[in-house]
């Protein structure tokens, strides 16, 4: 499954498969938590919680943690203790924890989760799927404070017996270019969990891959998927060929409005680029449909990066009395009062 940062589908199969998606799930339970607890509330760890067991951050009974520590050991190193001390801090008890949860992926608009747990541990029941894990992950790279989370190597939190040391268990942030998070997840019915993400100047790809036979090829797989996401965003049409982009008026032989040529392509959302069209010198009636006036240039921070021909969409017949400089002069100052108006 690949997305981009708008939650556009890129490329997907079997993406609504439900199956057991380990500890991605705490994708949702930092969500939840986010939603509900100041970053510095401080969380007594409960005896349940401690029994809990796995990912990385051994809790005791009574521990005392804040909120941001947990959240850290929950994202970085899948702390399941920390899961579920937050879950009870939260809302009581893990079960109307778990609650808040499913709400929370019902209102994403989740197709094929269920959540038993705020850990993602095997249980009969608690499920996800590809769509959903990134819709999951889309969600929590909006969080400034979560984004920091899971694009981050290795940190320390303070811990009652001094400073502990968190090291993310996500290869692709050292290993990617760009890689910005997201979640690792493994149990034996899950196989290996990836939901992954990247960030290149203004544009984010996630990738969803489940049920790997190890952490390495689900990195290798995570790899691929982001490899195709951005290429297949430099292959997005973000100028179709037929759009009107200018108008060339000639009085008084007529008007013809301005095509590109073909289609503009390329990995920029439409806002971070400016359009212009760039009339050719000495071009004046008769014109046939299909002539070309012009070049269509796409620029992104001030460079070129992509160009057309610009074409007359409609013919314009000679017109006696009127001379080459009157048709050139207004042709170009309703073009480009018509581009302004277009792209504004």
């Amino acid at each position: 499954m690949i997305v981009d940062e708008n939650g556009t589908v890129l490329f997907s199969r079997a993406a609504l498969e439900p199956r057991a998606n380990a500890s991605t799930t705490k994708i949702v339970t930092a969500l939840v938590v986010r939603d509900r607890a100041e970053l510095d509330e401080v969380v007594t760890v409960s005896e349940t919680a401690a029994a809990t067991g796995g990912g990385g951050l051994d809790l005791s009974s009574r521990d005392r943690y804040e909120v941001e520590s947990l959240l850290y050991a929950l994202l970085m190193t899948s702390s399941n203790e920390a899961a579920v001390a937050l879950a009870e801090h939260v809302a009581g008890s893990e079960p109307r924890f778990v609650a808040l949860m499913n709400r929370t992926a019902a209102a994403l608009g989740a197709r094929a989760t269920h959540f038993v747990t705020a850990h993602g541990l095997d249980m009969p029941s608690h499920y996800s799927c590809a769509r959903d894990l990134a819709l999951f992950g889309l969600e929590l790279l909006r969080d400034p404070v979560l984004a920091e989370i899971v694009d981050t190597t290795t940190t320390t939190i303070p811990g009652p017996a001094g400073r502990v040391v968190l090291e993310n268990r996500n290869v692709l942030l050292e290993g990617y270019k760009g890689a910005s998070g997201i979640k690792t997840g493994y149990t034996a019915l899950a196989g290996d969990v990836l939901v992954a993400s990247a960030r290149r100047g203004s544009r984010a790809v996630v990738a969803v891959t489940m049920g790997a036979t190890s952490d390495e090829v689900a990195a290798v797989e995570a790899t691929a998927l982001l490899d195709r996401g951005w290429m297949l965003l430099a292959r997005t049409v973000i100028f179709p060929a037929d759009r009107a982009l200018a108008t060339l008026v000639y009085d008084p032989s007529g008007a013809t409005e301005v095509v590109a040529g073909e289609p503009i392509r390329g990995p920029w959302p439409l806002e971070d680029i400016a359009i212009s069209f760039e009339p050719a010198a000495g071009i004046t009636p008769p014109l046939a449909a299909g002539d070309e006036v012009g070049r269509v240039t796409v620029r992104h921070d001030g460079r070129i990066v992509a160009e057309a021909p610009a074409l007359a969409r409609d013919p314009i017949p000679a017109a006696d009395g009127t001379t080459w400089g009157e048709t050139l002069l207004t042709g170009l100052l309703r073009a480009l009062g018509s581009l302004a108006e277009e792209i504004a």
